[in-house]
């Protein structure tokens, strides 16, 4: 038997497992990109309905949200920070999914934005926007902004 006929089988065996193995690799990343943008998604609409939950939920922080999106200077002290706070976690959860859109975790802003636009037209999230946007990442107060023009 010849030892380069041989050393030549081996180099391409060796070359098609490693054709393999990079295929292998690929279909596995893509398959772990896929899985963590669907978790992006889920952890973003987790939090969004956990706000949602916490207001259906309890009749007391309903009237508040409602009546300090209308007039947040109506509000006992106690009351708007409850309203801080609950408009502190749903900004972040905006922020959240912002963030994660930019960063390849699908584009769940592309239908958030509208909660912006909708939120940030009110009295209640204009007052809490003067006060707490310096909170929130720069990229993600320049989207804010940019709503709150639009809505003014």
């Amino acid at each position: 038997m010849n030892w380069e006929a041989v050393g030549a089988i081996g180099e391409t065996v060796g070359a098609v497992g490693v054709i393999i193995t990079l295929i292998y690799l690929a279909t596995q990343l893509r398959q772990n990109t896929l899985a963590l943008r669907v978790a992006s998604i889920d952890s973003t609409t987790k939090v969004g309905n956990d706000i949602r939950t916490s207001l259906l939920s309890d009749p007391e922080l309903t009237e508040i949200y409602i009546r300090a999106l209308a007039d947040p200077d109506s509000l006992t002290e106690i009351e708007r920070e409850r309203f801080r706070l609950m408009m502190t976690n749903a900004l972040w959860a905006l922020c959240n999914a912002y963030m994660q859109s930019h960063l390849g975790g699908g584009d769940s802003w592309a239908a958030q934005k509208y909660i912006v636009g909708r939120l940030m037209s009110s009295p209640g999230a204009g007052w809490y926007w003067a006060n707490y946007r310096e909170e929130f990442d720069p990229d993600f107060r320049n989207q804010v902004d940019s709503h709150v023009r639009k809505s003014s």
